[in-house]
């Protein structure tokens, strides 16, 4: 399996209408670190919609890196997203130097590195997605609906993925500032694409570096979990 480009970036999502793959998803869950396997149960939509978003975050990364990774790669922290081990080792690493405080700082530091490939997972109502890259810092974010508010709030909660924070990093004060190639967020530059693969669904991929070329995949439910 050959890694993509750097300014490549990865996204493969999937639609969770129709059949569950009750038995697959089984056999995927358990194979999930132990905390991550007891908090998912697969039993609802929430919990479906997880187990597929980490199931398309190992095929992203896959693809990134050019080699099969494992669900014990993956390390998940309350209240951030979650990362590769050794890239969740680097932005400890630079949280430690900065300060733990300066949550944004640690996670652009070590994507500044390029030391790990980046992923960001989100779903909304069916749909599921998961995007890769193979060096900085990333994030996407989904929503139902087309409503201008909308896109303005994917906008934000896709540069809070890609720092790291999550909505714990919320502030009301915090509003992108679009730009014709890209958008300015806490003083630094970001690459935007907007997507249009979710219908009725506003989502957009905010990048720490340039994007040259975003590939993108669907996968059916029935093959979600055989990779």
């Amino acid at each position: 399996m050959q890694a993509v480009e750097r300014e490549t970036l990865i996204l493969y999502h999937s639609d969770l209408r129709g059949q569950w793959p009750q038995a697959a998803s089984r056999a995927f869950a358990a194979r999930l670190p132990y905390a991550r396997r007891l908090a998912l149960r697969a039993a609802r939509d929430v919990d479906r919609a997880s187990l597929a978003g980490i199931a398309l975050a190992l095929r992203a990364l896959a693809r990134v890196l050019g080699r099969r990774v494992s669900a014990g790669e993956l390390k998940f922290h309350a209240g951030a997203k979650p990362r590769l081990a050794s890239r969740a080792a680097d932005a400890a690493g630079a949280a430690g130097a900065a300060g733990a405080a300066d949550a944004a700082g640690a996670a652009g530091a070590a994507g500044a590195a390029g030391a790990a490939a980046d992923f960001s997972i989100s779903h909304s109502g069916a749909y599921v997605g998961c995007v890769a890259a193979a060096r900085g810092c990333v994030g996407l974010d989904i929503e139902v609906g087309t409503q201008p508010r909308i896109a303005q709030w994917v906008l934000r909660e896709a540069a809070l993925k890609a720092t790291g924070e999550g909505l714990r990093g919320w502030r009301a004060s915090d509003v992108p500032q679009s730009r014709a190639d890209g958008t300015v967020w806490r003083g630094r530059h970001w690459h935007v694409r907007r997507l249009q693969l979710f219908p009725g669904a506003a989502a957009v991929v905010v990048a720490s570096e340039p994007v040259q070329a975003l590939e993108t995949q669907v996968v059916a439910l029935e093959e979600l979990f055989d990779a």
